[in-house]
């Protein structure tokens, strides 16, 4: 295990995939705040509205996206897609259809590295975006992608399955950007639930610690590296 080191000078382009406002943030907020103050280029695309069992009205889903904007905003993101699929129900979409969208930003960002979800996740959507993430990101002789990287996302990852399967091989320490993930995360209100709820204030802080210990500093996050090429 090791600390994933922070790029070079040279400017890099990340892509994130998400199946629901406020993955970005419980998953790798820190990080993204990093790049983002490094200069790199963030796109975020997320393929759900997020509002299951709440309110799916267009106010709804617009209160959502609003809050899923704020968030980035903190953490220095500009770029957001909004699909709009309805929440819990990827697994009734064609995964090409899924991995056609994934496709076309890649082409038009041309990104070198990717972000997406643990494929061992509890939540079904976010089983499907790691599954057509995988496919559009696969490493033919054209892809600039030099780093495919899964992240864990707290009520979701440790409810899995076989939650054990998680054994991250990178961190990124976030010391200097705790704050600002806490930050951006209290845009999601509706989102946040009292301790001990993994989604909690206290709980989101206390895994960044907890990560952070395993490797000797204060806050990381972990991730499970799939693919790194070096050029």
């Amino acid at each position: 295990m090791a600390i994933r080191p922070r790029r070079s000078n040279r400017k890099s382009k990340t892509l994130v995939v998400c199946a629901h406002p406020d993955d970005e943030t419980l998953g790798l907020g820190g990080t993204l705040a990093l790049d983002a103050a490094s200069g790199n280029d963030i796109f975020v695309m997320v393929f759900s509205h997020g509002q299951f069992g709440r309110d799916i009205t267009n106010a709804g889903i617009k209160k959502r996206q609003d809050q899923a904007k704020k968030a980035c905003s903190v953490l220095g993101v500009k770029d957001v897609k909004f699909l709009d699929y309805e929440d819990e129900k990827l697994d009734t979409i064609p995964t090409v259809e899924l991995a056609c969208h994934i496709e076309k930003s890649i082409r038009n960002w041309k990104p070198d590295t990717i972000f997406t979800h643990y494929w061992g996740d509890l939540n079904q959507d976010h089983r499907r975006v790691f599954e057509a993430t995988l496919i559009a990101g696969r490493p033919t002789p054209s892809s600039k992608i030099n780093h495919f990287v899964c992240f864990e996302t707290p009520s979701s990852t440790e409810w899995g399955y076989n939650p054990n399967n998680f054994h991250p091989n990178s961190f990124v320490c976030i010391d200097s950007v705790i704050k600002k993930k806490i930050d951006a995360l209290k845009m999601y209100g509706d989102e946040i639930s009292d301790y001990p709820h993994p989604r909690s204030i206290d709980s989101v802080i206390s895994r960044s610690k907890y990560w952070g210990s395993s490797v000797g500093v204060k806050h990381a996050e972990a991730f499970m590296t799939i693919r790194e090429i070096v050029r």
